[in-house]
């Protein structure tokens, strides 16, 4: 049984999956990959693509039954990726952003692709205020985070959760990307990996080949353990207190590592 978090599975609701027929293929593969639940995760772009929340979860509902319909095995839950603005807490208060699972405990977030904006960390110290566990989606994928994945000890003691996506352990979204996310695991820095997909191609549901380079404690914990508390609407340990704040984070004392291969 493991765990996605992060998905763009939906049909024809933003650059993820096109139609039903892309969507069911999608599902199948992550099946047979061994996925059993997935969060389904559109993006939320302020002035840019704001799904209303009522359709998202309407599409997850449509999607589950015809999955259902075909007996395959996948639960599909409701969720947004939301890219970080200035205006997001307001946007929370008003209603408009859709929490993983709808349960109100966590809400995934994405930075800018080239940098780290200033003011990140006040975006993040807001929605903690709410009651929030805040999940940065793969800080791996920032152009200052790849360079210097220290970066990302800010955030944590922030109270952040990180999300690696799978195929950057693959090496598939470059070498700076793989090279961030193996330092961010290694030092302890990383929640959760999930898969990202989009298609069923090269950005398909596929975790298999991620796990080997993950130590069989690493894949419970990232893939399993951590997923399941965020289903289940319950907090775990913050960054801020699973993190020391030294480089071998709380994880890493647990002995969980990338493989070597």
């Amino acid at each position: 049984m493991l765990i996605d978090i992060h998905s763009h599975i939906l049909p024809g609701i933003d650059d993820g999956s096109p139609d039903l027929e892309t969507s069911i293929k999608m599902a199948e593969i992550a099946v047979s990959e061994g996925i059993t639940d997935m969060i389904a995760t559109p993006h939320f772009i302020a002035s840019d693509k704001e799904t209303d929340k009522a359709a998202i979860i309407e599409k997850v509902e449509e999607l589950n039954e015809n999955l259902k319909q075909r007996s395959i095995n996948l639960k599909i839950y409701p969720g947004e990726e939301i890219f970080l603005t200035p205006e997001i807490p307001r946007f929370y208060d008003e209603g408009r952003l859709l929490t993983l699972c709808g349960t109100g405990k966590y809400i995934l977030v994405e930075l800018p692709m080239m940098t780290i904006p200033l003011y990140a960390p006040d975006v993040i110290h807001s929605l903690r205020l709410r009651g929030l566990n805040v999940i940065l989606a793969h800080p791996e994928r920032n152009r200052e985070i790849a360079k210097n994945p220290e970066k990302l000890k800010e955030f944590l003691k922030l109270g952040t959760l990180t999300q690696i996506n799978s195929i950057s352990l693959l090496g598939a979204l470059g070498r700076d990307a793989k090279h961030a996310a193996e330092k961010i695991i290694n030092s302890g820095m990383a929640h959760f990996v999930a898969t990202d997909c989009h298609t069923t191609r090269s950005r398909s549901p596929r975790i298999k080949d991620a796990l080997k380079f993950l130590k069989g404690q690493a894949a419970e914990l990232l893939l399993v353990e951590n997923p399941t508390k965020i289903l289940k609407g319950r907090d775990m340990d913050s960054a801020s207190e699973a993190y020391d704040g030294k480089e071998m984070g709380f994880f890493t004392k647990l002995g969980l590592f990338i493989n070597n291969i």
